[in-house]
């Protein structure tokens, strides 16, 4: 027997605990450590937070500024909305106004992804002033006579007193139900409407909340002019029925509603400018308003009329402005889409407080990138006002020229768009390439379609070709990755160019794995592939995961699930590619004599990648974390000769789950806007949200399965994949071969791939299944994860086994149909003793296919060192011993 298939022995259970254990202590004192020191010690200036890590700039860069650092300005601060605004709209000659703000001021490209895949301006609108996530109903009435619109119509305020009246009773009755009765008497409606403004409410505003009572988010309507209200910062005007949903509380009340916010003293004023959009994508619900839409859209004419617009709105501001009176803030802001297709909107602030500069907040960590539900929170740190979330614009100073600074955005958010458009392509082009190999994988395991005249000398030749193409196959995910390298959105054609980056940064994976001396065998091959993916990776996130982001297998920023850390693609092939590695470097380490290093390097290894999984400031993935951490404990498990039953399985579990939880409790000790998304899932746990969140998770899911059928269905094929390919099988007790299923195992037993007669590989394939499988449980959308990790993985295996692609191929004797001799014995390994394993190995078996165990003579260890070296290739420098 080689010296690497030595039984597992049963060694006590408080080993492996104690073993988890001292790893979660160490990630749980060294991950929130290294995040807390770059957290800010308040919530006007914010640590980097959620699902990425920001890392530290260089010295010769400018640290982001956060605009809570500067004292509120004196002036009054209007947002002006024109939802489907987009930086390539903007234009020196076509919109003066709105470049000479932008020349002026500071810039990000805006995420106004609310709940469906595209966002309305009632939408838009509402969740600005809510800084939630939220839709705007009642969904469109085909029937309405002339509607061909997607999104629902805008309901006018009314200022009636009828209307007034009947909305305040409403209220008042609500406000007796839950005992608040000091929310909304008239007299406060009274005194709370500045001069030249009144109070107005929303006609039918429960048909318009409707979308969001069972969205999973919670919205607070009209928490933006709440809190500037309840803080005796004066009043918010709104003019315009979108401002008015900005505005409006629970019960559609609006105060200070006018028509010239410019002319009211309230500091902070909201004002609708009209949308963007088709007579397709939008509707006119108001007859000579800013949304009526003409029959032929032209999106230049459109955008030129709504800068028009602002510029008489702002000469008014100047127009009525005093000697003294304080510069005011502008805000500029496409407050959602202007087509079924999202993209990223344009938000600019100009003012004081606001140069030229890159805007972020905590929970993108990305400069030049801002999303809908962090203009509420911003705006208010900017007024010296504390928000629920504790987010505040930080600003990054740049010195480019104004037109470079457009430039950069319209090529970020150029770039999120093809991503987002080529996506599906992507994905399918992977599903089929898994298809046919998994179809090609189970040819060369049947004995009926390669077991026939030729088949002993085609099945080599078949399997060697399989191994090249598979290998090839493999370099994709993670070229996928590389193409954010190359700046390929800045081409004339971008999909093409997105196309040649992947391809090409494909081919330079491939070839980096041929380099010698490890380019030699196969397994070298696939040992520095596996390790190349999983540093670049790691280095990546430890960066500022600036390849995650608009990745056609990371995140993209139109979709808003995720804007840092470790996605659930890429912490697929994060796990696969580390425990693959493992697995081959063990198996070489223990041939050559080094047992210390056998445990040490993939507890050393298996720990940096927790850590970096982990850290809230670098990989910030909750789900993953525990995977990684999971199939770390399984591995070292196998490899200390800890035989794994279930109740050492429940122990890994809980394990990884504490010290995920633990982690998460000291990220939740921070203030709320330096929290990463660690500390953010552990409040939702203590304010009994986190049920909500899992139900939408799990709707998440669901949602994958529908719009990507082909993705769902290479999750089975992967189980199915690992329970053959892993030799599961074996380690079942072999059943009476007179039933079906008995049967079925039997034709199975020992027709798996050689390679997994190296039980170190075996071990690192076992791993790498353990942290898909958890993946699959624990993350977010995580039927991605084994999905993912199947298309690496599989291309491995079918790389290492071309490995035996030159073993000599015994004669045919069918074992298929005769009782396995162990079969009374289920508590020996296989059902099969030793001997009898031995008495297998000495007499030639079945080995029409490679894949297949073929027989291979082994006399001593010496022999098939040469032939099981992962990385040192032969002294020959071929590819057989």
């Amino acid at each position: 027997m080689p010296p690497s298939s030595f039984p597992p022995e049963r060694l006590p259970a408080i080993r492996l605990l104690v073993l988890g254990l001292t790893l979660g202590l160490l990630v749980l004192v060294l991950g929130p450590a290294a995040a807390s020191a770059s957290a800010a010690p308040a919530a006007g200036t914010p640590a980097p937070q959620a699902d990425k890590a920001a890392p530290a700039p260089p010295a010769d860069e400018a640290a982001p500024a956060s605009a809570g650092d500067e004292a509120a300005p004196a002036g009054k601060t209007i947002v002006f909305g024109i939802p489907g605004l987009t930086f390539d709209d903007i234009d020196p000659a076509r919109t003066p106004n709105l470049y000479a703000l932008f020349a002026d001021g500071a810039a990000a490209n805006l995420n106004v992804r609310t709940i469906g895949s595209a966002t309305c301006p009632g939408s838009g609108w509402l969740s600005l002033g809510s800084g939630a996530r939220a839709e705007a109903g009642p969904p469109t009435d085909p029937d309405e006579e002339g509607n061909t619109a997607t999104c629902p119509s805008l309901s006018a305020p009314s200022t009636t007193p009828e209307a007034v009246d009947k909305a305040q009773a409403k209220a008042d009755d609500a406000d007796w139900t839950t005992g608040d009765t000091a929310a909304t008497s008239d007299e406060d409606l009274a005194v709370s409407s500045a001069d030249g403004a009144t109070t107005a409410t929303i006609d039918d505003f429960e048909s318009i909340k409707e979308p969001n009572v069972d969205s999973g988010y919670s919205v607070d309507y009209g928490m933006l002019a709440r809190l500037v209200r309840d803080q005796g910062q004066s009043c918010v005007a709104a003019e315009g029925p979108g401002a008015a949903y900005a505005v409006a509380d629970e019960n559609g009340l609006v105060r200070n509603y006018t028509d010239d916010a410019a002319a009211t003293d309230c500091r902070l004023d909201i004002v609708d400018l009209g949308s963007i959009g088709s007579s397709t994508w939008l509707y006119d619900p108001i007859p000579d308003y800013s949304y009526t839409v003409p029959t032929v859209f032209d999106r230049e004419a459109r955008v030129a009329e709504a800068d028009q617009r602002l510029g008489d709105r702002l000469e008014q501001v100047r127009s009525s402005a005093t000697e003294g009176d304080a510069d005011p803030t502008i805000i500029v802001a496409g407050l959602g889409d202007s087509s079924g297709l999202p993209q990223l909107r344009a938000f600019i602030a100009s003012g004081p407080g606001y140069g030229p500069a890159d805007i972020s907040t905590a929970s993108t960590r990305t400069p030049g990138l801002v999303q809908l539900t962090d203009l509420a929170p911003g705006i208010l740190d900017r007024s010296g006002i504390d928000s629920p979330s504790g987010i505040s614009f930080d600003l990054t100073p740049t010195e480019d020229e104004p037109q470079q600074r457009l430039d950069d955005l319209v090529s970020a958010s150029q770039k999120a768009t093809s991503i987002y458009q080529h996506l599906s392509t992507f994905s399918l082009i992977l599903d089929i390439t898994f298809y046919v190999l998994f179809l090609l994988c189970g040819v060369l395991l049947s004995r009926t379609l390669l077991g026939r005249r030729g088949g002993a000398t085609t099945a080599p030749a078949v399997h060697r070709v399989l191994a090249w193409v598979s290998l090839a196959v493999a370099t994709v995910p993670m070229g996928a990755f590389m193409a954010g390298l190359f700046p390929w959105a800045r081409l004339p054609h971008p999909g093409l160019g997105l196309a040649v980056s992947v391809a090409g940064s494909a081919v330079i994976l491939f070839c980096l794995s041929l380099i010698p001396p490890w380019g030699r065998t196969w397994r070298g091959r696939v040992a520095a592939l596996a390790l190349l993916s999983f540093l670049i990776l790691a280095f990546d996130l430890i960066t500022g995961s600036h390849l995650q982001g608009n990745s056609l297998l990371g995140y993209n920023p139109i979709v808003g699930g995720r804007y840092y850390g470790l996605g659930n693609q890429g912490a697929a092939i994060f796990i696969v590619s580390l425990f693959i590695f493992l697995g081959l470097a063990i198996s070489w380490l223990r041939r050559r004599g080094h047992h210390r290093l056998v445990f040490v390097l993939p507890l050393a290894l298996g720990l940096f990648a927790v850590f970096v999984s982990g850290n809230p400031s670098w990989g910030a993935k909750f789900g993953g974390t525990i995977a990684t951490l999971a199939g770390l404990l399984v591995l070292l498990a196998l490899v200390s000769r800890i035989r794994l039953s279930f109740v050492r399985l429940v122990l890994i579990g809980l394990v990884s789950l504490a010290v995920l939880l633990g982690i998460a409790f000291l990220d939740w000790l921070r203030e709320p806007g330096a929290r990463s998304h660690f500390g953010n899932f552990f409040d939702q746990i203590v304010s009994g949200e986190a049920l909500q969140v899992i139900g939408r998770k799990l709707g998440a899911n669901l949602h994958i399965i529908q719009i990507n059928p082909a993705l769902a269905i290479v999750t089975p094929l992967a189980v199915i994949a690992i329970l053959f390919f892993l030799r599961y099988l074996l380690h079942f007790p072999t059943v009476s071969t007179g039933t079906r299923l008995g049967r079925l195992t039997t034709r199975w037993r020992g027709r798996l791939p050689q390679v997994f007669d190296d039980r170190d590989i075996h071990f690192g394939f076992l791993a790498a299944a353990t942290g898909l499988g958890v993946g699959l449980v624990l993350t977010d959308s995580g039927i991605a994860v084994p999905s993912t990790g199947a298309m690496v993985l599989l291309p491995y295996l079918l790389a290492l086994s071309a490995e035996h692609d030159h073993d000599k191929v015994g004669p045919v004797h069918d074992r298929d149909n005769r009782p396995d001799e162990g079969a009374d014995r289920p508590h020996e390994r296989g059902g099969r003793s030793h001997k009898s394993q031995a008495a297998d190995r000495s007499r030639p078996r079945s080995g029409r296919t490679i894949l297949m165990v073929s027989y291979t003579p082994v006399t001593s260890a010496e022999d098939t060192s040469a032939e099981d070296a992962p990385v040192v290739p032969p002294e020959d420098g071929t590819d057989r011993p």
